[in-house]
């Protein structure tokens, strides 16, 4: 029902307003949905590639601070498993003097020193031993207890973890203040004392490590309250986190836990690529829209001209000016539809003519196409008798051989019979992988005569194989080129191996001969012909069976078909074929 409105409606438009119509449905509303449409893909590809490269640089964030603190944590595992160090810990020493003599003996004659010189951090070891001394490597744990680390540390309750937060105690300068210490307790051996091991990361060191990743967001590395590290100004201890993302375009945020501390990456930006491009280009953008939308309006103008001054021109030979005969139209211009028209209403008579002569001609081709399909099932019917007659004429032959007992002849009738059938039958170029191991085994049949003991055959069909539809003589062509090139080509005995089976998705026909095999130039040779073969490469030609074949193969599949030759010289050849199940139909 709208469809007839809308009819109705335009027929009663002028053919401008028509133009104009098809202007706004057909080019500026297509254009604008058309643009606003790319628009947003350009802008969602570059928001995900965006979101995917600020992704990739939080991963090499993290990965540059975990790198920091699993070197402290191996320093700690070897700290934790040094039998000598938890040993030099666990002594009682008698006075002071006893300790530094020990002190200094382990370190000198330990890994102790050179380990901790390996690394900028500061390295402690804390123990509940009260006959130890404090120095620069050893401290009692005392020491620590009262400060704010320690006991972060205990109030966590792990065997390690990190302890990142601000010393409010010290001067203003925030690099001082920031503390961020791994710490682990040491419990390798059994011992009546407590021992830690703690890391004082130097802050500075670890953010000229991060800011060697190259980026241009800004970046925020938190631990629970505390801002870590910051790219726009590292005197920053805290913020909040959902505030600044209010004030950016678009951001992403990495969790990860470090030896049992959970930190926070976020990436923030502002910049779109889509914004600087249609920044950097608004002259051509502006100068695109106008041309979009102006130029099609000039060329519609100029069309509608051309259309509607020729409408008026033969509306009126039509008798739009009330004459009773038609006059002929003038000077006809164009080459186009309407310019036909016009030209055919000027030749009216002369078409009229045509047109009784043209019933005429098609009557007459009617009557010729009707003779040549008669023709063609004549021909058809005959080329069924001729094998129908073939055939009657062979069963006489056999039934002639059994009635005079020559049995053996009889049996190499029916084999040909059954040959010379399929090969005549062609309403169908499809047979099932059944009907064509039939024809294999007649063939392979007759072949014993010529060939003796010399030829031997083997043929393994799985029974679930039986029912695919293949094209007609393909692996009948094989095993002949098997028996003429390979057997017939071999003084001694062979075998020629005939194999259908399912592997995964394909079906599989293997066609193994033990026969003179082939070099490998001609087996290069042959696989280039199979690989390029066209119905112009074989039209006309002699000994084509294998190319015929496997050129049906590829038509049949459209190409699927994938056709293997491992050949040897002196020692055979194997055929492997495979075709997607997906590509063969079964017998019914």
């Amino acid at each position: 029902m709208l469809k007839k409105a809308i009819v109705k409606l335009l027929n009663t438009m002028k053919l401008h307003n028509k133009f104009l119509i098809m202007y706004v449905f057909c080019v500026i509303l297509p254009l604008i949905i058309t643009d606003a449409f790319v628009l947003y893909s350009v802008f969602t590809k570059e928001y995900n590639q965006r979101l995917a490269e600020m992704d990739n640089i939080a991963i090499r964030y993290q990965s540059s601070i975990q790198s920091v603190f699993d070197y402290d944590a191996n320093i700690a595992r070897g700290v934790n498993d040094n039998a000598g160090l938890n040993h030099f810990l666990d002594q009682d020493y008698k006075n002071p003097y006893d300790y530094y003599s020990a002190y200094y003996d382990f370190i000198n004659d330990s890994f102790f020193k050179t380990l901790i010189g390996q690394t900028v951090d500061k390295v402690t070891v804390y123990s509940s031993n009260p006959t130890i001394g404090d120095g620069l490597y050893f401290k009692k744990l005392s020491y620590a207890e009262n400060l704010e680390w320690y006991q972060r540390f205990l109030a966590a309750g792990r065997k390690e973890g990190l302890i990142i937060y601000y010393d409010n105690s010290v001067d203003s300068r925030i690099e001082s203040r920031r503390k961020i210490i791994y710490v682990r307790r040491i419990e390798q051996y059994d011992s009546k004392y407590d021992k830690i091991v703690a890391f004082e990361n130097n802050s500075t060191d670890m953010l000229g490590q991060i800011q060697q990743v190259a980026s241009d967001y800004t970046m925020y590395i938190c631990c629970d309250d505390y801002v870590v590290f910051s790219s726009d100004d590292n005197t920053v201890i805290s913020v909040n986190i959902d505030s600044v993302s209010k004030s950016y375009r678009m951001g992403t945020h990495r969790p990860f836990v470090t030896h049992a501390t959970k930190l926070d990456i976020y990436l923030f930006s502002n910049e779109l690529l889509i914004t600087s491009v249609i920044r950097s280009h608004l002259v051509i953008i502006i100068i695109m829209i106008v041309l979009t939308l102006m130029l099609p309006v000039i060329i519609m103008n100029i069309i509608e001209q051309t259309l509607i001054g020729r409408i008026n021109k033969l509306g009126k030979a039509f008798g739009g000016n009330n004459e009773v005969k038609f006059q002929p139209i003038m000077n006809v211009d164009g080459n186009d539809e309407i310019a036909d028209l016009m030209q055919n209403y000027n030749n009216i008579v002369a078409i009229n003519n045509e047109l009784i002569n043209t019933l005429y001609k098609d009557k007459l081709r009617e009557q010729e196409i009707d003779i040549a399909r008669k023709n063609a099932e004549l021909l058809a019917l005959q080329s069924q008798i001729n094998p129908h007659f073939m055939f009657n004429a062979l069963e006489s032959i056999r039934m002639h051989s059994i009635l005079r007992g020559e049995d053996e002849t009889a049996a190499m009738v029916e084999k040909l019979a059954v040959m010379e059938r399929q090969n005549v039958e062609w309403g169908n170029d499809l047979v099932s992988v059944k009907k064509e191991t039939e024809s294999i085994e007649a063939y392979l049949y007759l072949q014993s005569y010529r060939f003796g003991d010399r030829l031997s055959f083997d043929i393994d069909i799985e029974d679930d194989c039986d029912s695919y539809l293949i094209p007609k003589l393909t692996l009948v062509t094989f095993v002949e080129n098997a028996c003429v090139h390979g057997i017939e080509s071999k003084t001694s005995a062979g075998w020629i191996f005939v194999r259908v089976y399912k592997k995964g998705e394909d079906l599989c026909m293997e066609i193994e001969d033990t026969g003179g095999g082939m070099t490998d130039e001609e087996l290069s040779k042959l696989m280039d012909s199979i690989d390029n073969v066209s119905i112009d490469m074989i039209k006309g030609k002699k000994h084509v069976g294998i190319l015929n074949a496997c050129l049906r193969l590829k038509m049949h599949t459209d190409n699927a078909v994938k056709i293997s030759i491992d050949s040897e010289q002196g020692v055979g050849m194997c055929v492997l074929i495979r075709i997607p199940l997906e590509k063969l139909g079964k017998a019914i």
